[in-house]
């Protein structure tokens, strides 16, 4: 617990979420498990339930929880195929990500399931690419319907209604792929 006494400076230094007190004692500074480094005479505390954060290079699944004139924001799900319960979230250019087509219609919309690639932490913002051709849509319902859809070419179609959408569809598009992700990243 945090405050709790874990060693006095004699015994043991500090290391990550430890301090250190004026009268000499090492005390926890975070919620967690007790480490002893023996050769190092190191103790540190490893935080219990500590939140996945997203790196560069990171490949994310999530969903577009809102869209704005030139980007999307994505509400995190999986980082790397592990399930994150962060609740952090991301932004990515649509003009990247093929921007509009020529019909001037989103190529991503609410409630998307996308991957994408983490690309930068600016400002404590994570960034994402979906400009490669593993990257975008992963699954989607139509627009009109709400019906599942399959991918022909560059756009989706509703198996219910019969609706074309453009979108930016991975290369593996498909509900089963995101069941996949979902089995794998429990």
């Amino acid at each position: 617990m945090p405050g709790e006494q874990l060693a006095s400076i004699e015994e043991f230094e500090g290391g990550k979420n430890t301090y250190l007190t004026p009268d000499g004692t090492v005390r926890a500074a975070a919620v967690g498990t007790k480490v002893y480094d023996l050769k190092r005479r190191v103790i540190k505390v490893e935080p219990k339930n500590s939140p996945m954060l997203p790196k560069v290079g990171d490949i994310i699944v999530g969903f577009v929880e809102m869209q704005f004139a030139s980007m999307i924001s994505v509400k995190i799900l999986y980082i790397d195929g592990k399930k994150s319960r962060s609740g952090f979230s991301a932004i990515a250019s649509i003009r990247l990500g093929g921007g509009r087509d020529r019909r001037d219609r989103p190529v991503f919309r609410h409630g998307d399931i996308i991957r994408g690639r983490v690309t930068s932490l600016l400002n404590s913002t994570v960034h994402l690419t979906l400009a490669e051709r593993e990257f975008g849509v992963l699954f989607a319902t139509c627009f009109m319907c709400g019906g599942n859809t399959v991918r022909v070419n560059d756009t989706l179609k509703c198996i219910e209604c019969g609706a074309y959408e453009p979108r930016k569809p991975t290369h593996d598009y498909g509900l089963e792929t995101f069941r996949q992700i979902q089995r794998s990243g429990k």
